[in-house]
């Protein structure tokens, strides 16, 4: 050992010397009496994972009864002590969480969930961010008899028991990105009760319009928030997303366009050129925007309430425990039950190419969307005036939707694809 490099509740990380390979790495001892197979448990679920976006782990072993893991020495400061020395710009912001994605895109696919991605686990390095400390994640699926994680980043389905899935890690990671861009956290809750209830009942504050931050992106964090996880994008999907939005700030170009899907109504070869631009990977989120604009409303209203450092910094000295019930359960809508319309409000436009999207609108407001192998997959969507969008679940999927709201009037359209073809269900409720 060399150096001390960090202390926490379970355990203590050195700088130490690998003699065989001749290469500096961090070992991380088990402290006290903490649990013992946790740390061996961090060890096979890093050990599984191999991504420049994760720390990576060589080796386990015990001296002397004491378990320790070798793992990879980085060469930077954790996110939290980033944002502690002042703000982070917003290509900052965008290009180190569609890294974290990215990492954990990688260990969803192998079948695990970190539960516990918040700022004091990230590491900011030359090369980038690199997502540290599976102390406990889990298989995906599994069930959790306690709850474990950092409460302010908890999503709140497992506050409320239920399965270990990849979309909790999605709403951490909403939470850090809100957290970068806004200086808060989305709610106003200031103690680890109020913060844990937060998640369960009350909507997160949107985030406040602020330059270099783009209608899409706030779209997409508010997105990530979203308290039913069928609601929120993937792990890829956030990756790929903000990685563009990082890019075009660096190149000084605008995130959000005109919808080129626009464009493939008015003639064949547009629609040509819709289709390529559609494939390259460059479709661009859409959110409308504010109050006097022209496509409507924002995601919300008020803005964010301000939060003390206490409950918006969490400690470094590891997760806490979580209960995993809270005094009165999630709210449910109310108001009249669903009534589905018999058609879409317009008929879809035909579509001019195999790429081209296929337009749908409502009350509440437009659609497009495209067939890809059978799914269904939304490539725009944005509000009618007085309207203001809800929730996305964009796709791929056997099932992409779009709500929107006005007042407690909320209308969705679910796409379908039916031989190829993208067809739509209108539905009008009262939430």
């Amino acid at each position: 050992m060399e150096d001390l490099l960090g202390t926490g509740g379970t355990s203590v990380v050195w700088r130490a010397r690998d003699e065989v390979l001749g290469r500096a790495v961090a070992v991380k001892v088990l402290a006290g009496s903490a649990d013992r197979e946790r740390i061996r448990d961090e060890a096979r679920n890093a050990a599984a994972l191999s991504h420049p976006n994760l720390a990576q782990v060589f080796d386990y072993g015990e001296s002397d009864g004491t378990p320790y893991v070798v793992m990879e020495l980085i060469d930077g400061e954790t996110l939290e002590r980033r944002l502690a020395a002042g703000p982070v710009p917003p290509d900052e912001a965008f290009r180190l969480c569609a890294e974290v994605a990215a990492g954990l895109a990688a260990a969803h696919v192998a079948g695990l969930v970190h539960r516990d991605v918040k700022p004091a686990n990230i590491m900011v390095t030359t090369t980038g961010a690199k997502l540290v400390d599976f102390g406990i994640a889990a298989p995906a699926g599994a069930g959790e008899e306690r709850v474990l994680g950092t409460p302010a980043y908890v999503a709140p389905e497992r506050i409320m028991g239920g399965a270990v899935t990849p979309a909790s890690d999605v709403y951490a990671l909403g939470v850090v990105l809100y957290k970068l861009l806004a200086g808060v956290l989305p709610w106003p809750g200031e103690t680890t009760t109020g913060v844990v209830r937060d998640h369960v009942h009350t909507p997160p504050s949107p985030l406040p319009d602020q330059p270099g931050v783009p209608k899409p992106i706030a779209a997409l964090c508010m997105s990530c928030l979203a308290k039913d996880p069928a609601n929120r994008p993937p792990a890829r999907f956030v990756a790929d997303t903000l990685a563009r939005a990082a890019a075009r700030a660096v190149l000084g170009e605008p995130v959000a366009r005109t919808p080129r899907w626009r464009l493939a109504l008015a003639a064949a070869a547009v629609g040509v050129m819709a289709g390529a631009w559609l494939y390259s990977g460059a479709s661009p989120l859409r959110e409308p925007s504010g109050p006097s604009g022209p496509a409507g409303g924002a995601a919300s209203g008020a803005p964010p309430a301000a939060t003390s450092s206490s409950s918006s910094t969490s400690s470094s000295a590891g997760p806490v425990t979580v209960a995993a019930t809270t005094s009165n359960g999630p709210q449910q809508g109310g108001g009249a039950p669903p009534t589905s319309s018999a058609a879409p409000s317009a008929s879809p436009a035909p579509s001019l190419s195999a790429a081209a999207p296929v337009t749908f609108t409502s009350d509440g407001g437009t659609a497009a969307a495209r067939c890809a192998d059978g799914r269904a997959e939304l490539t725009a969507w944005e509000a009618a005036r007085s309207y203001k969008v809800e929730t996305v679940t964009p796709g791929p999927a056997a099932t992409a939707t779009v709500t929107f709201r006005h007042g407690n009037d909320l209308v969705d359209i679910a796409v379908t694809c039916a031989g190829g073809t993208p067809r739509s269900e209108v539905t009008t409720r009262k939430r």
